[in-house]
């Protein structure tokens, strides 16, 4: 059931992709992020706020179909074995989005705002509604992940 759910939300965003042609989600969450950062920050090369929330939201979406994936396939002592084996390899994959954001979002916040600058009020509002998804959806299904790593049940 929840490899059915996570497969339609894929679909979804595979969809919307072609639908919004040429548009790349995770500059623009960069975009949108920083540019809301920057009210708070003093705006230099890049925004490291907003780096970070798009590499936990890379991440998460990443954890949450290995989750699945575990949930499916995987028996709670196979999957004990399996988290107690790659928390250290987790932790550096997590470090290397952050650093691959990094680079690749640094110098880029002049060139993001040239190209999405100047978009009228109903392109941002579902646009934004999208990059909230993308942050609170993976958050939702944490509990999920949670009692994948639970090894007391």
């Amino acid at each position: 059931m929840w490899m059915n759910i996570g497969i339609q939300i894929l679909y979804v965003f595979i969809e919307n992709k072609f639908v919004m042609k040429g548009f790349s989600i995770y500059p623009y969450m960069y975009y949108r992020l920083a540019t809301w950062y920057f009210r708070f920050e003093r705006k230099g090369k890049i925004s490291y706020g907003a780096s970070i929330l798009v590499s936990l939201s890379q991440a998460l979406i990443l954890t949450d179909i290995l989750g699945f994936f575990f949930m499916e396939f995987y028996g709670q002592s196979e999957r004990q074995i399996i988290m107690d084996k790659f928390k250290p390899f987790y932790v550096i994959f997590i470090l290397a989005i952050a650093f691959l954001n990094d680079f690749k979002f640094k110098n880029k916040y002049d060139i993001y705002k040239e190209k999405w600058g100047n978009q009228s009020k109903k392109e941002k509002n579902l646009y934004g509604l999208v990059i909230f998804l993308l942050l609170i959806i993976p958050l939702i299904f944490i509990p999920i992940i949670v009692s994948v790593l639970d090894y007391s049940q």
